[in-house]
């Protein structure tokens, strides 16, 4: 019996993985222990080398089309701008995506979610990973479902795609090597009037705030980021 890959963590790295694999052939089983996807915007901005990849699963049009290119970025210092800078056009004939895209994870995840329903695989809601152990050929994984019962299950690989506390990770003694900022700072989309809500990227950036304005698909949405002093 072919064993399939064990996916921990349905974020956007875990259900474009399971993406991948299945349009490979391979088997795979996808869990999460939230009971469902996102709700809030969290990462915004997908790389043109993310739409190049994928092109090659006939994912990128329909991603683009959810999402707003950010072609323009404004600076501004004391409320005078200083800066407007014109990037749109940087990768033109480097890359059929010449630009950034301003996409809400929560949306970006139910787009996955679908396309992986699609090709007949679901995501598997309020299933934890409780443990591992590396069998040779095959790994053999402890989950615990929402009725609080407990399965052993067997796949040929796992893959940890748990976030910043991951139970692979830690099962594997691999660290999570960084830092955290001095600062706190506020994330909100919000819908809003005035000068900066104009589909352009805006950013004040002198001693006296930080504050960004990206800009989000619909009429006068955006997420704000910066700082609470």
């Amino acid at each position: 019996m072919i064993q399939p890959v064990l996916i921990v963590g349905a974020g956007p790295t875990g259900l474009v993985l399971a993406l991948w694999l299945t349009r490979l052939g391979v088997k795979v089983r996808i869990i999460d222990k939230t009971a469902e996807p996102g709700t809030t915007s969290r990462a915004l901005a997908v790389q043109t080398r993310t739409l190049e990849f994928y092109r090659q699963i006939d994912l990128a049009t329909t991603v683009v089309e959810h999402g707003v290119r950010l072609v323009v970025a404004n600076f501004w210092v004391r409320a005078t701008r200083v800066a407007r800078a014109r990037f749109g056009d940087g990768g033109v004939g480097l890359s059929p995506f010449p630009y950034a895209l301003i996409f809400p994870q929560d949306e970006h995840e139910r787009v996955l979610i679908e396309r992986l329903r699609e090709l007949g695989v679901t995501v598997e809601r309020r299933v934890e990973l409780l443990g591992f152990e590396d069998a040779g050929d095959r790994v053999r994984a402890r989950l615990r479902r929402a009725d609080g019962t407990e399965e052993a299950c067997e796949a040929a690989y796992i893959a940890g795609c748990d976030g910043a506390h991951s139970t692979v990770r830690d099962g594997l003694a691999i660290g999570f090597p960084g830092g955290t900022y001095a600062h706190v700072f506020y994330v909100a989309d919000v819908e809003a009037r005035g000068p900066a809500m104009d589909g352009e990227l805006h950013g004040a950036l002198d001693e006296a705030e930080f504050l960004v304005v990206f800009p989000l698909k619909g009429n006068r949405r955006a997420r704000l980021i910066g700082v609470v002093r």
